[in-house]
């Protein structure tokens, strides 16, 4: 017998049970994250001061290293190191809700036996997201490009004409298809099922819940970051009067030690924000199958 879907208070509210249930092992794996704040923090140890990019002065060969380490941190660590704790996050909160023990090392396995996969499943979706809008933005540009080759002014207003429509027709698809494929990941992930099944899933289990899933998507994620800027704002607010607060030191180590606060306490709100946001999905999927 079909189960009644889980309610938006439900799921924060479990969200949290289990968050405080299992928040030792959760951190285990979501503390990874540190890595790339660490990498941060060398980067910008290097990284050229406020007054040498003013002046456009020879940079050091350590100033490159730290402009290089920055860069590949925030372009290929971050994001694969970011992806892997997704995948391994999402197995561990499959683990409890099995009621077995999770285990940080056999949840951060199980993430990188998945971790291709969900990624191909993830960049399917993206390539649905942007089928989308060439099915929005197509046509009406090869009207237009056709009526300017040769020169026919109607075909032209006709292709902006449609432009304006294949504007709205490309959020809509976006949306709803934003919506149809979002737990496509997560079927990879948990259920091991390849990319395009995945996303057959998905839209199968979101067909004739679309709003239903949709407030359940959107709005625990909102409490939860709205709770982490909030943490955010006031403990990036008491270190920069320490900062300000600082003598004898110079504006450009001010300015320095600002920047790496800037870069470390969005990470550090991440590792502990990210659990309840993953174990949000997992229950939400959860339900969504049973109901």
């Amino acid at each position: 017998m079909p189960k009644p879907l889980i309610s938006v208070g439900q799921l924060i509210d479990e969200s949290f049970n289990v968050y405080k249930t299992r928040i030792t092992e959760l951190l285990g794996v979501s503390g990874w994250i540190l890595v790339t704040a660490i990498l941060y923090v060398i980067a910008l140890a290097f990284y050229p001061s406020s007054s040498a990019l003013t002046l456009r002065s020879d940079l050091t060969g350590g100033e490159m290293f730290g402009i290089g380490l920055y860069a590949l941190t925030a372009y290929l660590i971050a994001p694969i190191l970011t992806f892997w704790i997704y995948t391994s996050l999402t197995r561990m909160v499959k683990t409890h809700l099995s009621r077995k023990r999770p285990d940080h090392k056999m949840a951060l396995k199980e993430g990188k036996e998945v971790l291709i996969p969900a990624a191909i499943t993830t960049f399917m979706v993206l390539l649905m997201l942007l089928l989308a809008i060439v099915i929005g933005f197509a046509p009406p540009a090869i009207i237009a490009g056709i009526g300017a080759w040769l020169n026919v002014s109607g075909l032209v207003l006709i292709g902006n004409l449609l432009l304006v429509l294949g504007i709205f027709v490309a959020l809509y698809l976006s949306f709803q298809w934003m919506v149809y494929y979002f737990f496509a990941p997560i079927i990879t992930i948990l259920e091991k099922t390849p990319s395009k099944k995945a996303l057959e899933a998905s839209r199968k289990l979101v067909r004739g819940k679309f709003w239903q899933a949709l407030i359940r998507i959107v709005v625990p994620k909102l409490v939860f970051i709205a709770f982490g800027l909030f943490v955010m704002v006031i403990v990036g607010y008491i270190g920069n009067v320490l900062v300000d607060a600082s003598a004898g030191i110079s504006l450009d180590l001010q300015l320095r030690i600002a920047t790496m606060t800037d870069a470390v306490l969005p990470t550090l709100i991440v590792i502990f924000i990210n659990p309840l946001i993953i174990i949000s999905d997992v229950l939400l999927y959860q339900s969504i199958k049973d109901a």
